[in-house]
């Protein structure tokens, strides 16, 4: 069985489509053994009313879970990975900014023996169909240093936001995961290393979409704050960690 976790905040016009897209590929995958998990955090629009819509469609394999106020990413994609019965969780992007199509390379991985497979835009083998502003390019690449900085680990791209996950050890990981926005995929990188978990970084193709949700000096004191408070939790890995 595969799950898929979509977080969803204010993204009511997007979500038809890429549900539709989604579920094209995890029934060419799984036949009738798949399900979406659609979690609203907290969002001011027309979200939680569209996520109960489609849900309504296919109650066996759509499901709309739903925060009362916005707690962050972080904690919409923990509330919904928890939730999930596959023994593989993806979760990724409402806006589809990795074509779903990706999951099917993602499961030949964990098939050839990776627990835990995420996108990597910084990859030369990467395609980039819409690069991002460059200053948030910039950030990312800061991120990424101070981020392995912090925990030891050689991550090329923490925050593409489309990862597949062994069940149990994925709901494992999400379960004692604390980092409620945008620093959480550190947490769970540095919590499989910390596991022993096999994690494969592949290239990935991806288009940037402009996101209002994004405040850029906000965001990046939160993620600084979020990346100290893990780095107390967890400790630093070893060199040798993936």
């Amino acid at each position: 069985m595969i799950s898929a976790v979509i977080p969803v905040y204010n993204e009511a016009g997007c979500l038809p489509e890429s549900v539709a897209a989604l579920t094209s590929v995890l029934v060419r995958l799984a036949g009738d053994d798949w399900e979406i998990v659609l979690v609203d955090d907290g969002s001011a629009d027309e979200t939680g009313a569209t996520i109960d819509r489609l849900a309504s469609t296919d109650p066996t394999h759509l499901r709309g879970l739903h925060h009362a106020q916005n707690q962050g990413k972080g904690a919409a994609v923990r509330t919904g990975v928890l939730a999930t019965r596959g023994d593989l969780v993806l979760f990724c992007d409402a806006d589809m900014s990795t074509p779903p199509e990706t999951l099917v390379e993602f499961v030949e991985a964990t098939r050839a023996g990776a627990d835990v497979v995420i996108g990597n835009r910084k990859s030369p083998e990467a395609t980039i169909e819409r690069w991002q502003p460059p200053i948030r390019t910039w950030l990312g690449l800061g991120f990424t240093r101070l981020a392995n900085a912090v925990t030891g680990l050689r991550i090329s791209d923490y925050t593409c936001g489309f990862k597949l996950f062994r069940g149990d050890p994925g709901r494992a990981i999400f379960a004692a995961t604390e980092t409620p926005r945008w620093s959480f995929d550190v947490e769970i990188l540095a919590r499989a290393a910390r596991m022993g978990l096999s994690v494969r970084q592949i290239p990935v193709h991806w288009m940037h979409v402009d996101d209002t949700r994004v405040k850029v000096l906000r965001d990046v004191v939160s993620s600084f704050c979020e990346l100290l408070a893990i780095r107390r939790r967890l400790g630093r890995q070893r060199p040798d960690r993936p």
